[in-house]
């Protein structure tokens, strides 16, 4: 067991840039297809288990995450994934028509997709994705949300379950901000 950040988990990923923080006790079952750019923070115990992970600048997937599923994941520049919210790119039918137990055993109906995070979207705490969702660009989901649709509108606050739009957000400070931070 590695105590700290976790710099051996590294050498395995397809590609990795610089200042990538990966905390200790985070598992990843697919280490050869992950992707992560630079400025990136994984926190301590997280859960990675999705066929593909592609993660951009300047991004941060805080503690408890659990990341899973077939499909790819895809994280733009300036995302984030909050405390112990599930990501998942396989869902099965659970109403009995197909299968008693799962795909693997049973051969159960699943329904896959990619999620993808388009630049300066992200979910706080307690979320729940779904499989085939797409955030837009500046999209954040609430925290404790149920998110199983795309949201309609860029630069925008959902939440709740069934997921509804809140409040716009600040596009022109968010913008600033990130451009000062990458002039520091």
């Amino acid at each position: 067991m590695v105590i700290g950040w976790n710099d051996e988990i590294k050498k395995q990923f397809k590609s990795c840039g610089d200042n990538v923080l990966i905390g200790h006790n985070t598992i990843f079952t697919n280490p050869e297809n992950v992707t992560i750019g630079n400025n990136v923070r994984i926190d301590p115990f997280c859960y990675i288990s999705a066929g593909e992970l592609v993660i951009g600048d300047n991004v941060q997937i805080t503690s408890h995450a659990v990341l899973g599923g077939r499909k790819k994941i895809k994280m733009g520049n300036w995302t984030f994934i909050g405390y112990g919210s599930k990501l998942f790119t396989v869902s099965e039918d659970y109403s009995g028509d197909h299968g008693p137990v799962n795909d693997h055993w049973g051969h159960n109906k699943t329904y896959d997709g990619d999620i993808i995070f388009n630049d300066y979207s992200g979910i706080a705490s307690d979320v729940i994705v779904m499989p085939s969702v797409e955030l837009p660009i500046g999209c954040t989901i609430g925290a404790q949300s149920f998110v199983y649709k795309s949201p309609k509108h860029s630069w925008s606050v959902w939440k709740g379950n069934p997921l509804e739009f809140h409040k716009l957000r600040n596009k022109k400070q968010i913008i600033k901000k990130a451009q000062e931070w990458n002039n520091v």
